[in-house]
Order: structure tokens, then C-alpha cells, then sequence
């Protein structure tokens, strides 16, 4: 009951937040205009729409993330207004729990939002609705699960500023992450090997969470991989949440 406290009034702050507005109108225009455009793109509009809508979706939501999740612990701590809640009966753990779970709905608001317009315009192409298209989405959406738990970890032991670069930086290099071994196999330094296996492990692989060139092609995701994608995600989010709870749990705020 607590922890749906803290997410419900994280909820409310992240509608009340206006970057959310920003970014929920901003992409939502990128999408309609596909819908414009598509005429001149010699008859491959239905594919530029799917492209761009699904790549929307995980640009967007990555930079609420940023914007949002970044300074999701540490605002409260900046604010002393950690020490107005840690003195109620409301455990560490719960706290960081709750903040995780206040901006997933906040993103799974975004997520439905920008998914139901892109299926709007694809049914105003006469190619909708699209179920491939949908099942990407949810797996963008687990996606930015992963990341969220990633933004939550910074978030309890930096600063905003820096949560937003570590999160951002795991974005980027996550989408590599399957390359590191190859790029370790090619160094002569047996240090830089180990550093490159390492990171290979701890990083999240999230390519696998990419299926945005099947669905713009016309395939179907295929059931095995949204199991494993989704398998996945879900434990390494609940990994990072506890590590998270961890460092937060050994905080000082005095």
C-alpha cells in the first residue's frame, strides 16, 4: 500500500511535469506528418511511417526518462523532503520501489499514447491495424523499463545532472553491447579484454528489444523472442532495482 502511494504521487507529478507535454505533443506531430509525407515517398510511406513512429517511441521515451527519471531519488533528497518521508513508516526499499513504478506509468501512458496514434495513422493509410507494430511497441516499452531501473540506480547515489549522463551513456553503449566481444577479441591487451567481456556482461543488450527493422519490412515477431526479450528485461530491471535499494538503503542524509 505504501509503495502504490509513492507511485500514484509520482504519477501525478510526471503528468504535472510540462516536458512530458512537450515531448508527448512533439511526437505526436512526427507522426501525423508521415502521414503527410507519405506521398512523396514513392510508395513507401507505410514503411517511413512504421520507421519513424516506432523509432519515435524510443527516442521519446528514453528522453522522458532523461528529463524525468534522472532526478527521480535525488530531487527528493535535494529537496529534504526524503527525511519528511523516511520518518513516516515507509522502508527504503519501498521508497525506491514506488519511484520505479510511479514513472513506468508515466511512460506506459506515453507508450499507449503514441502507440494508438501511430495505429490511427496506419489505419488512415489502409494498412492498419497493424499487430507487428504493436508487439514492437510493447517490447520498446520493456525497453524503457530497463532503462527507467538504470536512471532510478544513478538517481539514488548523483546528482541530476549526472544521472541523466550515466543513463544516457547505458542507452548508447547498450545498443552495442553485442559488439563488445568482437571488439575484445581484436585487442592485444589482455586488461582492455577483460574490461570489454566485463562490460559485455553488465551492460543491458538492448537490441534485443529492437525490432523495428522485421516490423517496417512486414514480418511478424516472432513469439520465442518476445518471451526471451521480455524475460529478460523484467529480470534485469528487478537486478538493478535491487542494487539500487542496496546503495540507497546505506545513504546518509544527515
Amino acid at each position: 500500500m505504501k509503495v502504490l502511494a509513492i507511485a500514484r504521487n509520482t504519477f501525478r507529478e510526471a503528468l504535472r511535469d510540462k516536458a512530458l507535454y512537450v515531448i508527448v505533443v512533439f511526437s505526436l506531430v512526427l507522426l501525423v506528418s508521415t502521414r503527410i509525407l507519405s506521398p512523396l515517398a514513392l510508395g513507401e510511406g507505410v514503411k517511413i511511417t512504421k520507421d519513424v513512429g516506432l523509432s519515435a517511441l524510443s527516442f521519446f521515451g528514453i528522453l522522458a526518462i532523461i528529463v524525468m527519471g534522472a532526478g527521480l531519488v535525488h530531487k527528493e533528497i535535494d529537496r529534504k523532503t526524503i527525511l519528511v518521508i523516511l520518518s513516516k513508516p515507509v522502508a527504503r526499499h519501498e521508497f525506491i520501489l514506488g519511484k520505479f513504478l510511479g514513472m513506468a506509468d508515466a511512460l506506459a501512458a506515453l507508450v499507449v499514447v503514441m502507440l494508438v496514434t501511430l495505429e490511427v495513422v496506419l489505419l488512415l493509410s489502409g494498412r492498419g491495424p497493424d499487430l507487428p507494430v504493436l508487439k514492437a511497441g510493447f517490447l520498446t516499452f520493456v525497453e524503457l523499463l530497463v532503462m527507467t531501473s538504470i536512471a532510478v540506480l544513478f538517481s539514488s547515489f548523483s546528482s541530476t545532472g549526472m544521472s541523466a549522463v550515466f543513463t544516457f551513456a547505458f542507452y548508447v553503449v547498450g545498443h552495442f553491447s553485442s559488439d563488445m566481444l568482437v571488439f575484445a577479441a581484436r585487442l592485444q591487451s589482455s586488461f582492455a579484454r577483460q574490461v570489454c567481456q566485463f562490460l559485455y556482461y553488465v551492460m543491458p543488450d538492448l537490441e534485443l528489444f529492437n525490432a523495428r527493422a522485421i516490423v517496417v519490412h512486414g514480418g511478424d515477431i516472432p513469439d520465442e523472442r518476445m518471451l526471451a526479450a521480455t524475460a529478460y528485461g523484467l529480470l534485469y530491471t528487478m537486478g538493478v532495482l535491487v542494487l539500487s535499494a542496496v546503495i540507497f538503503s546505506r545513504k546518509d542524509f544527515k
